[in-house]
């Protein structure tokens, strides 16, 4: 992914050597020449001339993603449309915007859509270093993983998701833009539908962030549940963001992630379906099952015990098969009451 980012900041735009080094996460122009030596066989001056002369008030890169295997568009775009933050996200078709520019500042939009060749992505310059941006949209989009692998062992392993896999190859599992974020979303979701649990998250917003998802500074001493939640359920959020902003936790994939969900249980008002959601979308681990989920009981018309019995046999994929038994939920409810969705 580095091999794109470095070409097209060489090629989009006339930024300086170091700064194009430092937007790649790379540590300086040595360190960028090296790696462009290394990777393209070229200086950065000569791959730069490849392309002409790049305009030097570029304000944005465009770049193409990389995508392994098939990749499920009406999926991964609805599925994110369903929870799209007022003000901050906007999904029109497959086509998903997010504002990284905070609300008092002019609009810097993050953009990924789908084209002929697969997805591409617009990043703007001169807010966080591109190279963080595209690492969310990697997560976010769960462009790391091989959908062929996925769908293979699934297929293999049940006859009930070898239908689903059939009829919608390449489920994903969309990750968190913010682990932070997402964290707190997964507890206003506990028990409601995601249209409700979006409808708390952006009256948080309105009432705590002037605008931009509040911090966990500006979230640590609020009474949240005032929102209109249970006490417990508000409570724990203020205690989560406590944790977060004391430490200062980067709640993103990794085991410093997966120890502070684990940790999170002790906190009451946090039960097991809000840990698995975590590490399902924050801490990005293919395997986490949330088996009380009310939709796998449904589809797999069992007891949460049973779920985990059942389970285990899509292991190291459990995530994805409840994609896909989410999919199939959403498909039954389609046929019964068209254009409602509650996962």
């Amino acid at each position: 992914m580095r091999k794109t980012l470095v070409s097209a900041l060489l090629t989009q735009t006339g930024l300086p050597l170091a700064t194009v080094a430092l937007e790649s996460g790379l540590s300086g122009s040595g360190e960028l020449r090296a790696y462009c030596r290394h990777v393209h066989g070229l200086t950065p001056t000569q791959l730069r001339r490849l392309r002409g002369r790049a305009k030097a008030e570029s304000s944005a890169i465009t770049l193409t993603l990389p995508v392994k295997g098939p990749y499920h568009l009406d999926w991964a775009f609805a599925y994110l449309k369903r929870r799209a933050l007022l003000g901050i996200e906007e999904v029109i078709g497959h086509h998903y915007k997010r504002r990284v520019s905070t609300a008092s500042e002019n609009p810097a939009w993050v953009e990924v859509w789908a084209s002929d060749s697969g997805l591409k992505a617009r990043l703007p310059l001169g807010h966080t270093p591109v190279y963080e941006l595209l690492e969310r949209v990697v997560r976010l989009f769960d462009l790391h993983t091989d959908s062929r692998v996925i769908d293979h062992a699934l297929s293999t392993c049940s006859p009930l998701l070898a239908q689903s896999v059939d009829q919608a190859p390449g489920l994903r599992v969309m990750g968190a833009w913010d682990g932070f974020e997402t964290t707190v979303r997964a507890v206003l979701g506990q028990q409601v539908s995601v249209a409700r649990g979006t409808e708390l998250a952006n009256r948080m917003i309105e009432a705590y962030g002037q605008g931009d998802f509040p911090s966990p500074v500006q979230l640590q001493d609020q009474d949240i549940a005032e929102l209109g939640m249970p006490g417990n359920r508000g409570r724990a959020i203020a205690t989560i963001a406590q944790w977060v902003g004391q430490e200062d936790l980067q709640l993103s994939e990794g085991e410093a992630a997966q120890a502070f969900v684990s940790r999170i249980g002790e906190i009451k008002g946090i039960g097991p379906w809000t840990q698995n959601y975590i590490r399902l979308r924050v801490v990005k681990d293919s395997d986490a099952f949330p088996h009380n989920d009310w939709v796998v009981l449904k589809q797999l018309q069992t007891t949460p015990a049973k779920a985990l019995k059942t389970a285990e046999q899509w292991r190291p994929w459990r995530a994805y098969a409840l994609m896909h038994l989410w999919r199939l939920a959403s498909v039954a409810r389609e046929v019964e009451t068209p254009g409602e969705h509650s996962k």
